[in-house]
């Protein structure tokens, strides 16, 4: 990289009268590349303790022997001195957990929201077998994630709200080769740069690994599904008489994935909403059709009322008359229904449309590897170089085409019943209007692939002094390809179903074809009447195969120094500073049916854009006594897109006394939007929608596109905690409470098509301009854009205990050992604040509604009981959900002010706690030192606890990010270090 052009130093400069002596020392610096914090001796190490020392958020620091500097800051010090709240995960829990990729161990922190899994992205073509991180339940777009201290390449693509675009995906590094995980739950922006709104989560890798390390782990479901293969490899060794060192590792994971809903007895129950709509709009005092329930009733065995898979008349004198493949008729049986909405209760179709074809957790087969080599030039110079790749296919069966929204049937349709032409003689009916669900064309096939590269060289040293340096140049890039096979066509299913007959052969025949339409040149007549009635040669006319490829291409160059300026009363006066680049290039490809936006379901227009960032920083730390100090940073960013920016922080720490520390940080962060929410695609999908217009269940079109007018969001965060390590009894205490108060302005979010929908009916004029109705007043199309949302607002708790035993104390031939940690999150607010002034809290939300952004519990409290031993090791982990709402919007009969006239009343919105348990344990075959052969296994959902089955979404009829919806499953594998 060349240097940096001198208006943007000047830019830079002219920002802020703040960043004096730091900017200077990073246009020094112009010609390297980004920051880090080096790694070298902490500050303030661990005090030692005869007892496995675990710093305060539970990593061993006995087994190495040094103090863990950890990169909070960009200041290198130990994890008992950070000064922001920050939750570390080791290298042991992560493999006592037989997680096969880092996602995995991160959702099991409470302050995780597993919103992009397995489970979640089985639904959504777009992201299948990507993994996010998602702290704080802002998204994962506000959550960074680094890999020691560097940006990675995204890998993300619009089209899935449960896994942002843009974002990185976790999978793609191996679990083999990483030491801890290091997570900054709090605002860091101006540590790190943009996306850390919400924090930052840390990958440290392993780059001392010295020896072979494999595994080999196999895993399958109670249910006999969800059949998963690891294979993992990594190596490390020093060459040249120690003076360099080279790691690398390879994993491969094949998960088969699971079956559908129906293959669960409790998701094939179909809990789903049915709709009791007033007797009269116009008088709702009048009372509900089902006098004295409330607007939404939650029952079982819902099936579609509006549509079948045979085929219905769905208005007019005819209504309810369903089709026999056979030409026959018969009449509908609504079971519970109301006359609105989508769903009934009982009767209809032998199961449930919207719950078939997808698997509850979708199948993906990976392979990534990653390797890393430095080699010391001299005492005072190394340089470094790394490379990884990361591939990933994934398959998924998406939804079938459901024609909820009527075809109107003329009364010369080619394929018209012959009892039904009569009755439509009867009545003296031009057409009638039919709704199907079409099962006998079959759903779509989704097929994604993603190819992640990334490389990067580097050096770091001294400088003069104490003073040391840490530059580096990285290049990622993600290619992405979706197919989707067996998608409907919108036109040429039009053209289909209008089939007529031919007045010379009297054969069956497109009318726009007779009417000599280009357009609809090789058409073939679809029967819409009765389930398996259209023919292979139309099915293969209204098909097509949905084709799209990305490519996401980042640079990024920085560097940066750190080191003592000047020695004051109290110690020395520690600065970090330094100057980085980052370029974000996003391009690719469609067929010309996407383009058009033809297809029922599809990625939509490629995307074309770019983003380029300037930044210089500085971080300092002063100590004012032995025991206390003051932090601070600040940040000048300059985007191409959004114009420039500050963020700063300002944090004090102090210990009173050895056992206890208190901390406090106020920041300004930034998030500028993403390539993706600037120039995203217009993208199709169709979602269930409650119109309180009319009271009545619709299906609609629902349009997602980026919106180049962003800004950035800005977000102002606090947090205050203390740490406290006193010495209670023979073992090892640990405890942290933290509270954090983030509020975001500006949020880029969507707000739902269903949001959208009820704040124009409650007067908020301007989203009205994002709804469209036909000529009957029925929503047809709903845009929900990125927007810059008013505020987005979350407070709460974070608390972690920690205490180890070591059974010597009690047996003093034991060299055993009992430990118990504790994580828990309490989250008081999580709000968001629309344009119209209407706040929605989240928080207490434990359900996933349709067309609406998931919420997060109460509470979540995970614990661990360890105990250790030679040969034998065995965990229990108990993950609690606290009980809550399903939907803060709607009002139940236990909460106060619940009237069934209200049109959000529902007859059920309260979800119990729900509490599960996970088992692991593994015993040494051999060992000598560090070389061993090692057994493990590990049960999750130890007593296969069912989900709660009455909070629908999209999914089916439970959250799948907050429950387990595969049921007990076992793994079990042999490791072997050498």
């Amino acid at each position: 990289m060349g240097s940096i052009p001198d208006v943007h130093v000047r830019r830079l400069f002219m920002r802020s009268g703040t960043s004096f002596l730091a900017l200077a020392l990073a246009g020094a610096m112009a010609s390297a590349a980004q920051a880090q914090a080096v790694v070298g001796p902490a500050t303030n190490p661990v005090p030692e303790d005869p007892s496995p020392l675990v710093n305060e958020r539970g990593i061993d620091t006995a087994a190495t022997g040094e103090p863990i500097v950890v990169t909070g800051s960009r200041i290198a010090r130990s994890g008992f001195d950070a000064p922001t709240p920050l939750t570390l995960v080791g290298q042991e829990q992560i493999a006592r957990q037989g997680a096969s990729n880092i996602a995995q161990v991160l959702n099991d922190i409470p302050a995780f929201r597993p919103q992009a899994t397995a489970a979640t992205t089985a639904i959504f073509m777009n992201n299948i077998g990507a993994s996010s991180a998602d702290l704080r339940g802002l998204g994962a777009n506000r959550t960074l994630v680094l890999i020691d201290g560097r940006r990675v390449v995204p890998a993300t693509v619009s089209g899935s709200g449960f896994a942002p675009a843009n974002t990185v995906d976790l999978n793609m590094i191996p679990t083999s080769l990483v030491e801890r995980v290091e997570v900054v739950t709090g605002g860091a922006s101006a540590a790190y740069g943009s996306d850390a709104v919400a924090g930052v989560v840390n990958l440290i890798i392993d780059t001392n690994l010295e020896g072979i390390r494999g595994q080999v782990q196999y895993g399958l479901a109670e249910e006999g599904d969800d059949e998963e293969l690891v294979l993992s490899l990594a190596g490390g060794s020093g060459f040249a008489d120690g003076r360099g060192r080279f790691v690398m590792g390879v994993e491969l994971v094949d998960d088969k994935g699971t079956g559908n809903c129906y293959s669960r007895d409790w998701c094939a129950l179909s809990y789903n909403t049915v709709s009791n709509p007033v007797v009269n709009p116009a008088r709702p005092e009048l009372g509900r059709v089902s006098a004295g329930d409330p607007a939404t009733l939650i029952l079982p065995n819902t099936r579609v009322a509006t549509a079948t898979f045979n085929g219905q008349i769905i208005g007019g004198p005819l209504r309810g008359i369903e089709f026999n493949p056979d030409g026959t008729i018969f009449r509908h049986d609504y079971g519970t229904y109301f006359g609105a909405g989508i769903f009934q209760s009982g009767g209809g179709d032998p199961q449930l449309a919207f719950y078939q074809w997808y698997p509850i957790s979708s199948p993906s087969r990976r392979v990534n590897s990653f390797a890393h080599a430095e080699y010391d030039v001299s005492d005072a110079l190394t340089v470094f170089a790394e490379g990884s790749y990361g591939r990933v296919e994934a398959s998924t069966l998406g939804a079938q085409r459901r024609d909820l929204a009527p075809r109107i049937i003329t009364r010369d349709n080619a394929f018209l019943p012959t009892a039904v032409a009569a009755g439509m003689d009867q009545f003296g009916l031009p057409v009638i209007p039919v709704a199907r669900i079409w099962n006998d064309i079959g759903p779509q096939r989704g097929q994604v692939e993603r190819a992640t590269y990334r490389g990067v060289v580097g050096a770091k040293g001294d400088v003069w002094r104490d003073w040391t340096f840490d530059a580096y140049y990285q290049f990622g890039r993600t290619d992405y390809s979706q197919l989707g096979f067996n998608t409907t066509i919108n036109s040429r299913m039009n053209f289909a179903i209008d089939a007529v007959r031919d007045p010379v052969t009297g054969a069956p025949v497109c009318r726009a074809v007779l009417n000599g339409n280009p357009a609809a040149a090789g058409c073939e007549p679809l029967n819409i009447f009765g389930a398996g009635s259209p023919s292979q040669a139309a099915i293969d006319y209204v098909t097509g195969t949905v084709m799209q490829t990305t490519e996401l291409t980042q640079h990024v160059a920085s560097a940066a120094v750190q080191g003592e300026v000047v020695d004051l009363w109290a110690g020395p006066l520690a600065v970090a500073t330094g100057i980085e680049y980052r370029k974000d290039i996003a391009e690719g490809t469609a067929d010309p049916i996407s383009r058009a936006l033809d297809f029922y379901t599809g990625p939509g227009s490629p995307i074309d854009g770019q983003v380029e960032v300037w930044e210089g920083f500085a971080e300092a730390v002063l100590p004012l006594t032995s025991t206390a100090e003051l932090n601070g940073a600040v940040r000048l960013t300059d985007y191409s897109t959004s114009g420039s920016v500050t963020t700063w922080k300002v944090g004090a720490d102090w210990a009173p006394f050895d056992w206890v520390r208190l901390r406090a940080t106020r920041s300004r962060d930034i998030r500028a939007p993403n390539i993706f929410e600037l120039f995203g695609p217009t993208q199709t999908s169709f979602q269930s929608i409650l119109d309180p217009q009319t009271g009545a269940q619709v299906l609609s079109s629902v349009l997602l596109a980026g919106n180049a007018d962003l800004q950035a969001e800005v977000a102002d965060t606090w947090t205050a905690g203390v740490v406290l390590q006193p010495r209670i009894g023979p073992g090892a205490f640990r405890l942290s409470v933290d509270y954090y108060d983030i509020e975001l302005e500006g949020a880029v979010s969507t707000l739902g098509a269903q949001v959208i929908v009820d704040r124009c009916f409650e007067g908020a004029t301007d989203l009205c301009s994002f709804v469209d109705r036909d000529a009957s007043g029925t929503i047809s199309t709903v845009r929900n854009y990125n927007l810059n949302l008013n505020t987005l607002i979350t407070r709460g708790w974070d608390i972690e205990a920690y205490y180890s035993l070591p059974l010597s104390s009690i047996w003093s031939n034991s060299d055993d050992n009992v430990s118990l940690r504790v994580l828990s999150t309490i989250v008081d607010d999580l709000t968001t604040v629309d344009s119209s002034g209407v706040a929605v809290d989240r928080a207490n939300m434990v359900g996933s509604p349709v067309s609406q952004p998931s919420g997060v519990p109460r509470y979540i409290i995970n614990g661990y009981v360890t105990y250790s031993s030679e040969p034998f090791e065995a965990q229990v982990q108990v993950r609690h959900i606290s009980g809550g709402r399903y939907n803060t919007s709607l009002i139940g009969p236990d909460e106060e002010g619940y009237d069934p006239l209200l049109p959000n009343s529902i007859n059920d919105n309260s979800v119990g706690a729900w509490t599960y348990v996970n088992l692991n344990a593994s015993y040494d075959l051999w060992r000598d030192a560090d070389r061993s052969l090692q057994l493990y296994g590990v049960v999750s959902n130890l007593f296969d606890k069912d989900p709660p089955v009455n909070i629908p979404s999209s999914f089916g009829p439970t959250n799948n990010v907050l429950y387990d919806v595969v049921g007990r499953t076992y793994r079990i594998g042999v490791r072997v270090r050498y």
